[in-house]
C-alpha cells in the first residue's frame, strides 16, 4: 500500500497556516511572520502580523529607510519574502500569484509609463486582465477624467510633466477596481494646490468600490484626509498599529511622537503620591496626574490645542486639577480662525493653538501669557 505520509503533512501544514492566518472571508490581506532580507541588509522588514479587512483605508508611516515600499512591494509579491502572506483567502505563497497581483494594483512612486500614449498606457491594464474591448474605452475615459487628465489622452507617455505623469499611474491603479490599491507616495510630484483633491478622489473612488488601501505618504496632510487606520513602521517593524487619531494623540512612544509632529514632547520624572502621580517636568512646572502611568516614562506628550487662555473671558470652564501655567511669548503666527503661539516655559520652547478671538488683542511678542491644560490631556511616552 502506498503511503501518503507526506500528503497527510503538507495537508496538516496548510490548515495550520489558515488557522494563523484567519478567515478567507475576514481579510484581504493576512501577514504573520514576515521577513525580508538581502545580501547586504537584515530584517529589512520583520511584520509580525498585520491584517487588512475589505474596506479600511490604512495609511503608513515611517521615516526614510523605514521599510514602507518593501512592505508594498512585497504584499504585491515583487519581493522574495520568508513567512506567510494571505490575500484574498489564499496562500501567497501556493496560489497562482499572477491571479492574486490581478485583484490588486500597486502604484509606485517613481513615475513609470510605458513609451505608448496615456490611453493605451492606462487600457493595458485591463487587457492584462481580460476585460472585454467594448468596456475599456469608457472605463480609461472615466479614470483619466477622475484625475483630470483626460485631455492628455493621445499625447505620448514620454512627453508629460512629473505631476501629469503621476495622475496617469494613479489613473492606471486604479482603472481596474481591484480590490486592494497599494499606493506608495501618490500625491510625490503633484503640485501642492491639486494634492488634497487628488487624495479625496482616491478615497472617494476607493470608498465607491469598496477597496481597501495601504497609502504610504510622507505628507501628513494626506493622511490625515484620508485614512482611518495607521500603522507606524520603524526598522522594518510595527511599533504602532491604531485608530489614526490614537495614533496622533497617544502615540507609542518618542519616535512616533516626533513623527507625527506632536507639538510638545517635555522631558519629565514621576513621583507616586496621595492624589495620583506627581510629575515633574524639565522646565520646573509641577502637577498631580490622576490615572495610572507605567514607571519607565522619560517624557510627556502635550498637544498645542490642549492649551487655552487662563482668563475670566475663557470659554472653557473651570476644571478641578487644571494646569496653570505662565510663560514668555516668543513668536506668533497668525492663521485662520486659530493663531499659533510659540511661548517660553523655563528653558524650553512650547507651542500653543489658540482661537484667533482671544489672541488678537490680549498676546503680543515678548509679552507673558497665561495658559492652561487638562492633566487628562497629557499622554506619556
Amino acid at each position: 500500500m502506498m503511503k501518503i505520509t507526506g500528503f497527510k503533512s503538507f495537508v496538516a501544514s496548510a490548515v495550520g497556516r489558515q488557522k494563523n492566518l484567519g478567515s478567507i472571508n475576514e481579510y484581504v490581506l493576512n501577514m504573520h511572520q514576515v521577513k525580508v532580507d538581502s545580501k547586504t541588509r537584515k530584517n529589512i522588514l520583520t511584520i509580525d502580523n498585520f491584517a487588512v479587512r475589505p474596506g479600511e483605508l490604512v495609511a503608513v508611516l515611517g521615516p526614510n529607510g523605514a521599510g514602507k515600499s518593501t512592505m508594498l512591494r512585497t504584499i504585491n509579491m515583487l519581493q522574495p519574502y520568508r513567512g506567510q502572506i494571505q490575500l484574498f483567502g489564499q496562500d501567497a505563497s501556493y496560489a497562482n500569484q499572477t491571479n492574486l497581483r490581478r485583484r490588486s494594483a500597486l502604484v509606485f512612486q517613481e513615475t513609470l509609463l510605458l513609451d505608448d500614449t496615456v490611453f493605451n498606457n492606462v487600457a493595458r491594464v485591463l487587457q492584462f486582465r481580460g476585460v472585454p474591448k467594448h468596456q475599456i474605452k469608457q472605463r480609461v475615459y472615466t479614470a483619466l477624467e477622475t484625475f483630470g487628465c483626460e485631455h492628455l489622452a493621445y499625447r505620448s507617455a514620454r512627453s508629460l510633466s512629473g505631476g501629469e505623469g503621476k495622475r496617469v499611474c494613479i489613473a492606471s491603479g486604479l482603472v481596474a477596481d481591484s480590490e486592494l490599491l497599494l499606493l506608495d507616495e501618490p500625491s510625490a510630484s503633484l503640485d501642492v494646490a491639486i494634492r488634497p483633491q487628488i487624495i479625496e478622489k482616491i478615497r472617494q473612488w476607493a470608498q465607491d468600490r469598496g477597496s481597501a488601501v495601504i497609502l504610504v505618504s510622507h505628507n501628513f496632510t494626506d493622511i490625515l484626509n484620508f485614512a482611518d487606520r495607521a500603522i507606524a513602521l520603524f526598522d522594518g517593524c510595527i511599533i504602532q498599529d491604531d485608530k489614526l487619531e490614537n495614533l496622533i494623540r497617544r502615540p507609542a512612544n518618542q519616535q512616533i511622537a516626533r513623527l507625527v509632529g506632536m507639538d510638545n514632547i517635555i522631558p519629565c520624572k514621576i513621583k507616586p503620591g496621595d492624589r495620583g502621580y506627581l510629575i515633574k517636568l524639565a522646565n520646573s512646572l509641577e502637577f498631580f496626574y490622576p490615572g495610572e502611568l507605567k514607571t519607565t516614562i522619560t517624557a510627556c506628550c502635550l498637544s498645542s490645542d490642549a492649551f487655552y487662555l487662563d482668563h475670566t473671558n475663557s470659554s472653557i470652564p473651570y476644571q478641578p486639577g487644571v494646569v496653570r501655567l505662565e510663560g514668555r511669548v516668543e513668536r506668533i503666527l497668525r492663521g485662520i480662525g486659530t493663531d499659533t503661539i510659540r511661548f517660553q516655559l523655563g528653558e524650553q520652547i512650547l507651542t500653543a493653538k489658540l482661537r484667533r478671538g482671544y489672541t488678537s488683542e490680549n498676546i503680543y511678542r515678548h509679552g507673558k501669557i497665561k495658559l492652561a491644560f487638562s492633566p487628562t490631556d497629557v499622554h506619556f511616552v
